[in-house]
């Protein structure tokens, strides 16, 4: 058997064996609501929502903060694409009174600096079907795990389903 070590990847007979980051896609409101995984695994999280073929807004979170100019902005934001001037502002207003923050603009993003902050599924989850229900709009989950190991994907454990899993190359 050939084993090589190297940082905090194990590589044995050509089996990977390591900690990585995986991205789950595509997901669903009841998706988000039957999952069980630990929020201190999740480096990201969004909420987009279609109000029309290219018309949509999306509202998501960075563990280590979202880019404003050089600096990281830690909060809840969300950026927007041809949607009318009156939906981004109820879109700001009702996100303020969620999570509260100090509302900074830049471009088509919105920031709520120093907002709460969360990555639970049900908080996640709930947040996704008031929205889907303020603004009569479809929603599409995703999240991003960082330091998961593939049998912790391949078993389920995190209860979101495996072919909805995406790996992401580079370091942990």
């Amino acid at each position: 058997m050939i084993a090589v070590a190297s940082a905090n990847r194990y590589y044995t007979a050509g089996i990977y064996l390591s900690n990585m980051r995986v991205r789950y896609w595509r997901l669903g409101i009841t998706d988000f609501l039957s999952a069980n995984y630990p929020p201190e695994k999740a480096n990201h999280w969004e909420i987009k929502c279609m109000q029309g073929e290219y018309e949509h807004f999306g509202v998501f979170w960075y563990r280590y903060g979202t880019p404003f100019d050089k600096e990281p902005v830690h909060g809840i934001c969300f950026y927007h694409n041809d949607i009318p001037k009156k939906t981004v502002e109820e879109l700001t207003s009702f996100l303020h009174g969620k999570f509260g923050g100090e509302v900074l603009y830049r471009q088509s993003r919105v920031f709520l600096q120093g907002s709460k902050e969360f990555a639970d599924p049900k908080s996640v989850g709930v947040l996704a079907n008031d929205l889907s229900l303020k603004f009569n709009a479809p929603v599409e989950l995703n999240v991003e795990f960082e330091k998961i190991t593939k049998e912790e994907v391949d078993s389920e454990v995190f209860k979101l389903p495996a072919s909805k899993a995406l790996p992401i190359v580079g370091p942990d």
